[in-house]
């Protein structure tokens, strides 16, 4: 079987999106499969160690350029980094759509199947029109539901746009041979907007073959000045959606607890802002996917939040590699939330409300009690390496991808 896998970020960008299909593409091609993806260049987070392992060299002068993974071939169209100008942005996403769409038209390689993750949601499209002049079959995954975040969150208000978006995600179900996402809510939302008989779960996967032991005084955290303190860490993209203010709360309420922030993202201004003049509180910019264990070693639990408008329509995929890491979530969610449910029956974390009284009383009882947060952290591994590994989800994949071709 020859698979196409369309992705807006893909290795060696390092962001969990492009790890997961990076992953999953390595694993269709190890069971004796053609694998070809097309992509952007590296402009999420980038990782100078991984984009020398995987170098990226002009294939179309610099409008597309081609890397090997694992030994499939990578298509990279020119993306600029996501700090542009946002029309400049806006354009540059208008650009890969049309550049995707050229390429798995043209390429000599011919594709059974064209898997799509989203977002963004219009990459559903793409997928569909190469696998309409391909004549193949296209699947569509969803990791987040769009237009419903932007709609929720208030980002999106027109009521054209909504209508507009609205018919592009219907169109984007209506065409796919099936649809995929990594919560049952979320599959039981998309089948009532579409056919119920093609949306299928297949969720997210941890994966620990890259896990190696690092004691809790290791660099990172003598670089930051975490040795002896009990630590409360977010890692990955501020936004909005992620509640991350709660965190900037706890540390004003709690001098003892030290608030560590990886990452960066659209509100960390604000953050930092907040932050001001609280000592324990530390900003650290985006780090290497090789530093991720030392940032974990030094962390004594993590916080994972969602606006509670947003709670139905995705889950933060890094809630797998945070239990896989030995490691409890403190979350904040809507009590319904998949992220709720998940937490609960994995048992590896607490999950807190918007009344930050409440909340600090929770994290204070945390503080104290290190054994129920080693009980907790062993009790989530346990339960993300039975319930989501690798091998379970790309044999998932593949079977779904045999049954549409």
């Amino acid at each position: 079987m020859k698979i196409t896998v369309l992705s807006l970020i893909f290795s060696p960008d390092n962001v969990s999106t492009a790890q997961i299909w990076a992953s999953l593409a390595e694993d269709f091609k190890a069971a004796g499969h053609e694998v070809c993806v097309i992509t952007t260049t590296p402009h999420f987070h980038r990782d100078a160690g991984m984009e020398r392992k995987q170098p990226l060299r002009n294939w179309l002068w610099r409008l597309v350029r081609r890397s090997e993974y694992a030994g499939i071939p990578v298509y990279h169209v020119l993306m600029p980094d996501k700090s542009v100008w946002p029309p400049l942005r806006m354009l540059s996403w208008i650009w890969f759509h049309f550049a995707a769409t050229l390429l798995g038209w043209f390429l000599r390689f011919k594709p059974d199947v064209v898997v799509a993750p989203s977002p963004p949601l219009t990459i559903g499209l793409n997928a569909w029109a190469i696998a309409a002049v391909r004549r193949a079959r296209y699947v569509y995954n969803v990791q987040e539901i769009y237009p419903d975040i932007a709609i929720n969150l208030g980002m999106m208000k027109s009521r054209r746009a909504i209508k507009f978006f609205r018919a592009i995600e219907r169109l984007t179900y209506a065409k796919a041979a099936a649809v995929t996402s990594i919560t049952p809510a979320m599959c039981a939302k998309i089948a009532s907007r579409t056919d119920p008989g093609k949306v299928r779960l297949i969720p997210n996967f941890v994966d620990l073959s890259d896990v190696r032991e690092v004691a809790r005084d290791n660099g990172f955290a003598r670089e930051h000045g975490l040795g002896g303190r009990f630590v409360l860490a977010y890692a990955g993209n501020m936004g909005v959606p992620q509640k991350l203010g709660v965190m900037v709360e706890l540390a004003r309420r709690i001098p003892e607890l030290t608030v560590l922030f990886v990452g960066g993202g659209g509100d960390a201004d604000r953050l930092k802002r907040e932050a001001d003049g609280l000592a324990n509180v530390v900003f650290v910019d985006y780090q290497p996917i090789s530093r991720m264990g030392e940032i974990y070693a030094a962390s004594d639990i993590f916080y994972v939040g969602q606006d509670p408008q947003a709670a139905a329509d995705g889950i933060p995929s890094k809630i797998y590699r945070i239990l896989g890491h030995n490691k409890p979530i403190l979350a904040m969610t809507s009590p319904g939330s998949d992220l709720a449910d998940f937490v609960r029956s994995s048992g590896g974390g607490v999950l807190i409300g918007e009344d930050m009284d409440a909340a600090a009383a929770v994290m204070r009882e945390l503080m104290a009690d290190r054994p129920r947060l080693a009980a907790l952290a062993a009790t989530g591994r346990d339960y993300v390496l039975k319930s989501f590994s690798r091998s379970t989800v790309a044999a998932s994949y593949l079977q779904l991808f045999t049954a549409v071709r």
